[in-house]
């Protein structure tokens, strides 16, 4: 029999932990790390759900950390929680206290956020356990290198679930904090939330020469510049017009960059993102028709492309439990239907083996009007506590639900 905490007792000690929730968010925030070098952060987060109770795996999936704690004689399956930890690329513009200590690297996606948020979770659930007031089994999957892939094409997630991180778990919860969304409200969708994301290169490659006599060369430069302009009528022409994909040309260079020199290559990368499997297809053999003009105008291609997510599918059951458990917590006024976004995530791997829900957090900041992946990100700290309470509440709801006896 599991027993069912109180909403309102769960987020009023998630407040009173609030300020444990915020430095650990602050410490991770201020020592950012590279997807899969998440050493430190691992560390910290191994340390503290040691100390709250729970038994800890460390290097899974390569600096990933498994913590899973369970009330005695528990023999169900467990309810998964999921955080990112890794940064991002980018220098901080912010000047804060906390703001990055690493040059170059910057928690400008909010993983810090998620991981603060997760560790809040943990302790309410934690000590709930082992006050006997709920009976359950939980695991945390804190996971690296959402931002990115290895050598082999894998990100922190397929790894994490070749390591056996979703092992006798019955369902996953995640959330995303959101600067766009007021703070501490609470955004959900059914079925498919978030894209499928390709990426591609083509370096397309010609005949240097000097730029005085361009007529003894193959111009690289010319030739991928009509190449970016028919790329474009994939989507206007190609695509129909009713289904919901996008591509753009992310990066161009050159080999080489001077006034006077017709360059020999030029290397293009670019995105896909869309939502039905039939449309990754229709642009890959579409991209390889298109790069035929390279050869129509004398020069080679090569291109290499790289199917790295698929479509983010959140299970309408367990999105339910989640949109129940924040309206009882907060409000419907607080709990709002997003539409879908283009956006991708690497959680989009576990929606494929278990029954998943990726939410929203709302943590917008009235003097910070900032985006995502943007050098000035930064988030409104009160809504921690909710992220932390909505993730426990929600645990302990679909543990009562996987708990049901079948009819």
């Amino acid at each position: 029999m599991v027993t069912r905490l109180k909403s309102p007792t769960l987020l009023e000690r998630a407040k009173e932990l609030q300020n444990g929730i915020v430095s650990y968010r602050r410490r991770i925030h201020a020592n950012p790390e590279l997807s899969f070098c998440e050493h430190e952060t691992a560390k910290l987060i191994a340390d503290a759900m040691r100390k709250f109770g729970y038994s800890v795996q460390e290097g899974v999936g390569g600096t990933g950390v498994l913590a899973s704690l369970a009330s005695p004689g528990w023999t169900g399956q467990y309810i998964g929680i999921r955080a990112d930890m890794d940064a991002l690329p980018m220098s901080e513009a912010n000047s804060d206290d906390y703001s990055s200590r690493n040059g170059g690297v910057m928690h400008a996606c909010g993983h810090d956020a998620h991981v603060a948020c997760s560790l809040g979770a943990a302790k309410l659930l934690a000590d709930a356990i082992l006050r006997g007031d709920a009976e359950l089994g939980v695991r945390f999957l804190f996971q690296p290198a959402e931002e990115t892939v290895n050598a082999d094409g894998k990100s922190g997630a397929s790894l994490m679930i070749e390591a056996g991180a979703l092992a006798n778990i019955s369902h996953l919860i995640a959330l995303h904090v959101f600067p766009g969304i007021p703070c501490g409200n609470i955004g959900v969708r059914d079925e498919f939330l978030l894209a499928a994301c390709d990426s591609f290169t083509i370096k397309v490659k010609g005949k240097g020469c000097h730029g005085a006599q361009p007529e003894a060369g193959v111009d690289s430069i010319v030739i991928a510049t009509q190449l970016v302009q028919a790329l474009q009528t994939i989507v206007s022409r190609k695509k129909p017009a009713n289904d919901v994909a996008v591509m753009t040309i992310g990066g161009i260079r050159s080999s080489t960059f001077a006034p006077n020199i017709v360059a020999e290559e030029v290397e293009l990368t670019g995105t896909v993102r869309y939502f039905k499997p039939e449309m990754q297809r229709l642009f890959q053999t579409e991209i390889e028709t298109i790069c035929g003009l390279v050869e129509t105008m004398g020069g080679s291609f090569k291109l290499d492309y790289n199917h790295e997510t698929p479509a983010l599918w959140n299970d309408p059951s367990v999105t339910a439990v989640v949109r129940q458990v924040a309206e009882k917590m907060l409000g419907t006024g607080s709990v709002f239907e997003l539409g879908q976004q283009l956006g991708a995530d690497d959680f989009s791997f576990y929606t494929a083996n278990v029954p998943c829900c990726y939410f929203i957090l709302g943590v917008s900041r009235e003097d910070r009007a900032t985006e995502l992946h943007n050098p000035n990100f930064d988030i409104n700290e009160d809504a921690l506590p909710v992220g932390a309470a909505l993730l426990a509440e929600t645990a302990l709801a679909l543990s009562a639900v996987a708990s049901k006896p079948e009819i």
